[in-house]
C-alpha cells in the first residue's frame, strides 16, 4: 500500500530514489482538525453521497470508528478511508526519513524553507484551493468535538494516539 500510495513500482525503485538523497517532505495537521476537515468534505461537502445527512457524531461512530474497528491490522488501518485514517498508518514515516515534516499551521513558512532548500523562488502568492484551516477550522473543530460523548472522544484519542505523539499535538486542545 505504501509503494502504491507514492506510485513507486517496487522497493528496489524506492531504494534507488532514496540513494539520491532527495529532499523529502510531508505535511501533517492536528488529528482532530484533519478529522473535521474530512467530515466537512465528505458529508456537508457531498464528496461521499452515502454519508449525506450524517451528524458529526454519526460520522465518527458509524464510519470512522467502525472502519477502524473493522481493520484487522491496527498499524495500517486498511479498512479506513485515507482522508481520516491516522497519518502514521500510511507508514511513510517508517520508510522515508523526511527532511521536513511541515505542519498545516506553519505551512507558508515551511513552504518557503523547502523552496529555499531546493533553490526555487515562489513566483507569486497562490490561492489555496482546499482550505479548511486557520481560525475557522479551529472553531469548527471545537464545536464539533463538543458534540460527541467523552467515550467517543477517548476512542478517537486512542485511534490517533501515535499521530498526537509523533507530531507533538495536544489531544486535549479540543
Amino acid at each position: 500500500d505504501f509503494l502504491n500510495h507514492f506510485k513507486i513500482k517496487d522497493m528496489e525503485t524506492l531504494n534507488i530514489i532514496l540513494k539520491e538523497n532527495p529532499i523529502s517532505f510531508t505535511n501533517v495537521r492536528h488529528p482532530f482538525e484533519r478529522l473535521v476537515s474530512g467530515y466537512l468534505d465528505a458529508v456537508p461537502g457531498g464528496k461521499f453521497t452515502e454519508l449525506k445527512g450524517k451528524t458529526f457524531d454519526q460520522f465518527v461512530t458509524e464510519t470512522v470508528l467502525k472502519e477502524a474497528n473493522a481493520s484487522q491490522d491496527k498499524k495500517t488501518f486498511s479498512e479506513m478511508n485515507e482522508h481520516w485514517r491516522p497519518s502514521n498508518a500510511m507508514c511513510a514515516f517508517c520508510n522515508i526519513h523526511y527532511k521536513v515534516i511541515s505542519k498545516t499551521e506553519t505551512f507558508n513558512e515551511d513552504k518557503m524553507r523547502i523552496m529555499e532548500n531546493l533553490g526555487l523562488k515562489e513566483k507569486e502568492k497562490q490561492q489555496r484551493l482546499h482550505a479548511h484551516g486557520g481560525n475557522n477550522i479551529q472553531n469548527m473543530t471545537r464545536k464539533l468535538l463538543s458534540s460527541i460523548t467523552k467515550d467517543v472522544k477517548i476512542a478517537l484519542v486512542d485511534l490517533y494516539k501515535y499521530d498526537f505523539a509523533m507530531f507533538d499535538y495536544d489531544p486535549d486542545l479540543y
